[in-house]
């Protein structure tokens, strides 16, 4: 079952989002040094109380968090960003993953039918899996390349 995530669930998000700076392909991310758990937990109960939306599945095995913002050049535009997709990697290979995209598309989609957000943003890591976006309605508009 995938929930909207809780207070009380900060603590295990802690953890998520920590895992997923270790795993993401960006490598300052990963380093210990620049990690505010402070920073995520205000950061995640501001999400909660209304910047967005986290989903979590009932076993805590995996979490997507989205955030609602301004664009930066037109700030009338209202987006959303998906900003963590994380599934622990023992549970990668079943529908978990696919659950939690399916409930950040749909509530996406609402917020956009209701007129919330004008846009929903979201993307594929280097390092998951391809996953064709255009297949489920969405447009490639961009790439994203780091050098560190």
């Amino acid at each position: 079952m995938i929930r909207q995530a809780t207070r009380y669930d900060i603590p295990r998000l802690l953890e998520i989002v920590e895992a997923y700076a270790y795993e993401n392909p960006i490598k300052i991310l990963g380093k210990i040094e620049n990690h505010d758990p402070a920073y995520v937990e205000h950061l995640l109960f501001s999400i909660m109380q209304g910047k967005g939306f986290i989903y979590i599945d009932k076993g805590l095995r995996g979490a997507i968090i989205a955030v609602k913002q301004n664009n930066v050049w037109c700030p009338k535009v209202k987006e959303l960003h998906e900003l963590l997709w994380w599934v622990e990697p023992e549970y990668r290979n079943g529908t978990l993953g696919g659950r939690l995209w399916k409930a950040f598309d749909q509530t996406g989609t609402e917020m956009l039918n209701r007129g919330d957000i004008n846009l929903i943003v979201t993307s594929v890591s280097s390092k998951g899996p391809w996953v064709d976006y255009t297949k489920r309605d969405y447009e490639a508009v961009t790439a994203s390349f780091v050098k560190e």
